[in-house]
């Protein structure tokens, strides 16, 4: 078994390969390609700390990929990263352990905003030159490359509950796209058409009242089942409602929210990504139309991603 260090395959995979690579991974799912097994999750309460564990395999690929992703918010206390992970990579004939990619995160990230990409380049308005990013930590600045790789961005508004992380990825931006800071929230929310928010959030950011007609957003924080990002009424307004997998947003996304709520059922929602892939179902099809994603990572992203790795290492 060959354990493969970040080093070696970090930046390797452009975004363009991974938009493709999930793509093709949703479009297994969705054709019945994949074998997609629950995702594990632990949770603990001392230390507030979160373990999950997901696998698949898609049908003729080399490998059964699993993934380890780990979130321990008190690392930064100790002066260490809050996330982690690594990949773990079964030969799929013989189940021998093959490959370890130590991705710390990295992958997770690449294969969380490729999947953002997509949902922006099915759902998002055409005309959107400008977008709302919520969000500032470690997963913003790759998502943020992912917008501009999606659609022609020209600017970009942050908003973060701490200003000076909003303001300090600004600055990291700068030369790739125009930013600013916004102040308050609810004012960007109204002034945006095309708003992605990427955080731990564990109350609603986004309310239903603030988002006009013609608006897409993309939820791509809640992971977990205490997470949430969009009010539940935001849910039940919004004309089209796609999930990344629908069984796993009944548990952990902003729809397991809105069920607790008693303000919808999964028959609200439209369909998943992979329905989009194949072209089964439209997208945006009018202007005027408010449409959410809801994420939560799906192990055909992971599969995906670390085919990519693969084929881009040679191995």
């Amino acid at each position: 078994m060959r354990v493969v260090p970040l080093e070696e395959f970090r930046d390797r995979v452009s975004m363009a390969a991974a938009v493709a690579a999930v793509e093709r991974g949703f479009r297994a799912l969705a054709l019945g390609q994949a074998t997609l097994p629950e995702p594990m999750v632990v949770e603990l309460s001392r230390p507030t700390a979160e373990v999950h564990i997901k696998g698949a395999h898609l049908t003729g690929g080399r490998f059964i990929v699993l993934k380890v992703a780990t979130g321990f918010p008190a690392n930064r206390d100790r002066g260490l990263p809050s996330a982690d992970g690594m990949f773990v990579l079964l030969d799929a004939v013989t189940g021998a352990p093959a490959l370890v990619l130590e991705e710390h995160g990295y992958l997770t990230d690449l294969r969380t905003a490729a999947a953002i990409a997509l949902t922006v380049r099915y759902l998002a308005p055409r005309e959107a030159k400008s977008a709302l990013l919520i969000g500032a930590g470690g997963l913003e600045k790759i998502t943020a490359r992912a917008l501009l790789a999606a659609r022609p961005i020209e600017r970009l508004t942050i908003w973060n509950r701490t200003a000076e992380r909003a303001e300090a990825l600004a600055l990291e931006l700068t030369g790739a796209v125009q930013t600013r800071v916004a102040p308050a929230l609810e004012p960007a929310v109204r002034d945006h058409r095309l708003i992605v928010a990427v955080t731990a959030s564990t109350q609603p950011l986004v309310r239903a009242e603030w988002v006009l007609p013609g608006t897409h957003i993309t939820s791509a924080g809640t992971g977990s089942p205490e997470k949430m990002e969009l009010e539940p009424a935001l849910l039940l307004k919004a004309d089209k409602l796609f999930a990344d997998r629908v069984v796993q947003t009944e548990q952990y996304g902003n729809l397991h929210h809105a069920i607790a709520a008693g303000v919808m059922t999964r028959r609200g929602v439209t369909g998943e990504l992979g329905a989009l892939a194949t072209g089964r179902l439209p997208g945006r099809e009018r202007p005027d139309e408010i449409t959410v994603a809801d994420l939560t990572g799906v192990g055909v992203q992971d599969a995906a991603i670390a085919e990519a790795v693969v084929e881009a290492l040679g191995l």
